[in-house]
């Protein structure tokens, strides 16, 4: 008895540790531009999540002591599609004789979530774990929506300086200040509503439905129409994925019908839902619509490049065409890349111009040709966007526990095709985390269940 409760008081201890890593690896992906906005800290300090994410993660494997026969099964599965991806990075990269900094940053900027991800899922958490990064999570939530609401007001009012932004794209919350930082503090809000209202059912339903309606509010105060766009998107392919099960379909489609006209009423009766139907217009998606001709502007600049049917299989290399890396990040941050051997070329500010001198891109992030899917298909190929889709498979597979999680997840898909979400790291480790909370509390569940089943058959043994 005496060896079994210490046994569980080291294990007890690990955990503990093993969480401090997590909510320590979180956290400074997650406030790190509102650290340096208001200290004024370096930026150099935006980078230091690519060295300890990567540093968490072997950590917990090297400490950790899971049993769990599909707990390893999902670790090994994402470590093989991780290196995967990896060779998929390091073989643009080789093809284009590029940087090799472009491809370490270009795998991290994407593999991230992943990783923070498995750091997550490798851990036998206890209860007491699960509650307290959980706690940090809505609190991080509560903070970033308190941040963007306070932080609009203030722009207008000249109170506070945003470089040039105005309230609505100023008021990022804990990532003030940044370009559409907007739209990522609003994707975080809507993104951990959908996740309290489903899961956390120890709460006051009036106090999940207040959730759900504050991050509706955020997507109006900070004028993120794109966010409701992917959602309603989300939430029709979702209806497809279930289209074998006919009962949810028709719940979802029930649903869908509800929301449609009441959202329709608030566009013809109220002035804050006005906004909506600013691209309402037609003439802007026929076959030579403008919309099409913006939007698609990246993939013909890409395509143009191509100087081999290799390319195709390649791309142009990690961080050469309109990826967050090579429209923004390695201009930002040359004066580190540059000396560490960075490659780039003239793609993706050819991009940013395009953007800044079209009325339709620069009017919406909607028109936006600089946007996740063509960043990955342009920087590695179909070989590296091969790969990635195989990490989003497995997260599909065995993180996609309810209806929530899955339009969260789809939702992610879709916003790669309208803008850089998917590179941005705050966000995406913040979806990781609200995946990996559910699925260690469903492992939790099953474990206690299985325990009791085992002491009944114990008890009737005797």
């Amino acid at each position: 008895m005496y060896l079994q409760l210490t046994q569980t008081k080291k294990l007890k201890k690990g955990f503990i540790d093993n969480t401090t890593l997590i909510i320590f690896a979180f956290s400074v992906v997650f406030y790190s531009r509102i650290v340096c906005s208001i200290t004024r800290a370096p930026s150099i300090i935006n980078l230091a999540h690519f060295a300890i994410v990567p540093f968490v993660l072997g950590v917990v494997l090297f400490t950790n002591r899971a049993k769990d026969r599909k707990q390893i099964t999902i670790a090994y599965s994402f470590l093989l599609a991780l290196f995967i991806f990896l060779v998929a990075v390091l073989a643009s990269a080789l093809w284009n004789n590029t940087g090799l900094i472009n491809a370490i940053v270009s795998f991290m900027m994407l593999a991230e979530p992943f990783i923070f991800l498995l750091s997550i899922i490798c851990i036998p958490m206890s209860a007491e774990s699960v509650t307290r990064i959980k706690k940090w999570l809505i609190w991080s939530a509560v903070i970033n929506f308190v941040l963007a609401a306070v932080q609009k007001p203030l722009i207008d009012a000249g109170k506070i300086y945003a470089n040039g932004f105005n309230g609505t794209d100023g008021c990022g919350g804990v990532f003030f200040v940044s370009g559409a930082g907007n739209y990522v503090s609003a994707s975080v809000s809507v993104a951990f509503s959908l996740y309290f209202f489903t899961n956390e059912k120890t709460y006051p339903l009036w106090m999940r439905i207040g959730v759900v309606f504050g991050a509706f509010w955020h997507i109006l105060f900070s004028d993120s129409k794109q966010l409701l766009l992917a959602y309603l998107i989300a939430w029709g392919l979702l209806v497809l994925v279930n289209s074998k099960d006919f009962g949810k379909t028709i719940k979802l489609l029930s649903a869908i019908a509800i929301f449609g006209y009441g959202f329709l009423w608030c566009i013809q009766n109220l002035e804050a839902f006005a906004s909506f139907t600013a691209w309402a217009r037609p003439e802007l998606y026929g076959p030579d619509g403008e919309a099409w001709y913006a939007k698609f502007y990246s993939m013909r600049a890409i395509s143009s490049h191509y100087q081999s049917t290799l390319n195709w299989l390649f791309g142009l290399g990690p961080g050469h065409t309109v990826s967050r890396l090579g429209a923004w990040f390695l201009k930002d941050y040359w004066s580190i890349l540059g000396p560490l051997g960075a490659t780039k070329t003239a793609i993706g500010q050819e991009a940013i111009e395009f953007v800044n001198s079209f009325w339709l891109c620069y009017s919406s992030s909607l028109f936006s040709p600089i946007f996740g899917w063509a960043g990955i298909l342009g920087d590695l190929g179909f070989l590296g966007l091969g790969a990635y889709l195989f990490l989003c498979y497995l997260t599909w597979q065995y993180l996609a526990l309810d209806d929530s999680l899955k339009i969260t997840l789809l939702a992610v898909f879709v916003l790669g095709f309208i803008f850089t979400q998917m590179e941005e790291p705050g966000f995406m480790l913040a979806i990781a985390f609200i995946l990996g909370l559910p699925w260690q509390e469903q492992r939790l569940k099953k474990q206690t269940e299985q325990a009791t089943k085992t002491a009944q058959r114990k008890l009737v043994m005797l």
